[in-house]
């Protein structure tokens, strides 16, 4: 007899659980500098198996477990994981591992008669003290030493540690940083001058290789329109096919019908290598940035209060650049071909706007456009002595890149677990009522969790360890490489303020959706489209 499909009460939350936990087990043992790889088998069996240590990834590689309801269950966990991913980029195993222990230890005072919603009430109040309590901790990352140690600590590669905090210090915690494989077994990097801003493409029919679009030599258009007549692109596009096909890229608000369907169709038919992107800015700041475009390329803009038309556009009113790249959320201009004097020009202009600019975003807009203007790009090319080597270096680079990124923007607080850590006083202190009290000590011991799995990890006893950390006060925390009880900040062992904040917070919102769910309906495929059928 077939298995029921839908499960109430203390057997939905069962199932629910240990989903959850063999998802979580297979996350928690990659945590920490000391954590083991995990091995996933490809789809092509004559390839080698990925080998991953970041917890988003080996999330999104589960596709579902044998048992429906426990599947279940393992979708919340990669849930949790990929919405890290989407969000920051890092921090999936730890929203995870803190997750894992409050759901855990919330099913056992569910059982045990505690009301859920309670539960769940204070542990929302409780969150809200450790947040702030983690905010108070965060100080600017500014030593070098502690940018190579962060980034050392992702990777696993101490030459490749260097190599980011060098990047970072010549392009700037806003500059474009771009990884390559090297056909060499050794790493290397090189600048590019260039620009990255954070608008895709147009439409994802202009890729020219898997999630990218590239496009060598280009001219470039700049305008505030909205593009929907090809009559505006035909003779540009005429002119340059004559003079040799060097291809064109679009960067305006919008480019739809008639005009996105000509430089679709022909950078498909092979016609003129093409790209269509959305040109940054909101309001009135999109003239500006377009205005930054131009400098750097040597351009001029097409604006929509001038009346211009583009069907008179000549050659010499369009940029250059080297190259043009574009995935679906940004796009780099790399080797600009603009005035140098007219790029310094330009770059000098934001600079001395930013003094009398309000705080706020304003002034952060113009610190971030004056720093793409001059900032170029950085090309880092990973070697190794095999694929499978240099796949892992490759995607822990990428995610190295993306958490020293905002470390640098947002701060840093104690790693390896000690900032959690640190909260714990503070939430201890939290006074709640009777049915809302039991959530602080969950909250607590879920704390605990990233510093006790790490421990763990490297072979170590947590608890002996916990304890004499809690002695020591804020700040203090376990080095697993040297194996002594450390001043995280002072041994430039970190995390970025922004990841540490958000692992938390969703972690606790993930573990809050499965304290509260009483009810598992399980919909089998062939019944995907026809309503659920209850019956055993």
């Amino acid at each position: 007899m077939p298995p029921s499909r839908i499960l109430f009460g203390a057997q939905a939350q069962s199932a629910l659980r240990r989903g959850f936990d063999q998802l979580a087990a297979a996350l928690e043992i990659a945590l920490g500098p000391k954590g083991s790889l995990v091995a996933v088998a490809r789809d092509n069996p004559n390839r080698p198996p990925e080998l991953l240590s970041d917890g988003a990834e080996i999330a999104r590689r589960v596709a579902g477990l044998p048992n429906a309801h426990e599947g279940m269950g393992a979708y919340l966990a990669r849930h949790i994981a990929w919405q890290m991913e989407e969000n920051v980029g890092d921090g999936a195993t730890t929203a995870v591992v803190i997750a894992r222990h409050i759901l855990n230890e919330g099913h056992r005072h569910i059982a045990a008669g505690h009301n859920p919603m309670s539960l769940r009430r204070g542990l929302e109040k409780g969150l809200v003290v450790a947040v702030e309590a983690l905010r108070g901790q965060a100080l600017p990352l500014e030593k070098a030493e502690q940018t190579v140690a962060l980034a050392t600590s992702i990777i696993g590669d101490p030459v490749l540690g260097k190599y980011i905090e060098e990047v970072f210090d010549v392009v700037g915690p806003l500059g474009a940083v771009e990884v390559r494989k090297s056909y060499a077994r050794t790493h290397d990097r090189r600048y590019i001058r260039g620009v990255l801003w954070n608008n895709g493409w147009i439409s994802s029919y202009f890729t020219t290789e898997p999630g990218k679009a590239v496009v060598e030599k280009p001219y470039l258009l700049f305008t505030d329109r909205h593009l929907s007549s090809a009559d505006d692109l035909i003779p540009l596009m005429g002119a340059i096919r004559k003079e040799g096909g060097r291809g064109l890229v679009v960067i305006a608000t919008d480019v739809t019908g008639d005009a996105l369907n000509l430089l679709v169709t022909n950078k498909q038919r092979g016609g003129l290598p093409t790209l269509a992107v959305k040109a940054p800015g909101l309001g009135t700041e999109k003239a500006e940035v377009l205005a930054d475009l131009a400098a750097l390329c040597g351009g001029k803009v097409f604006l929509e209060v001038t009346g211009e038309r583009l069907a008179k556009t000549t050659l010499a009113d369009l940029g250059q650049a080297d190259e043009v790249q574009a995935i679906r959320s940004s796009f780099t201009i790399v080797g600009g071909r603009g005035r140098p004097a007219a790029i310094r020009e330009r770059a000098d202009d934001l600079r001395k706007r930013i003094p009398a600019a309000p705080y706020g975003r304003e002034r952060e807009r113009l610190i971030e456009r004056q720093s793409k203007l001059t900032g170029g790009v950085a090309v880092l090319e990973i070697g190794g002595a095999s694929d499978v080597e240099q796949e892992y270096l490759d995607a822990r680079t990428e995610e190295a890149i993306r958490v020293v990124r905002l470390a640098l923007q947002e701060g840093i607080v104690p790693g390896g677990g000690a900032a959690y850590l640190a909260c714990i006083p503070a939430v201890e202190k939290l006074a709640l009522s009777s049915d809302e009290a039991p959530a602080i000590p969950i909250l607590c011991r879920a704390l605990e969790a990233p510093a006790r799995a790490i421990i763990s990890n490297a072979g170590v006893e947590p608890a002996p360890i916990l304890a004499r950390l809690s002695e020591r006060g804020p700040g203090w925390g376990y080095d697993v490489l040297r194996h002594a009880i450390v001043e995280m900040a002072t041994s430039h062992i970190v995390d970025p303020a922004k990841v540490a904040e958000a692992a938390l917070t969703t972690g606790v919102s993930g573990a809050l959706m499965g304290l509260t769910t009483d009810v598992l309906v399980y919909k089998p495929r062939h019944n995907r489209d026809e309503d659920v059928d209850f019956e055993a």
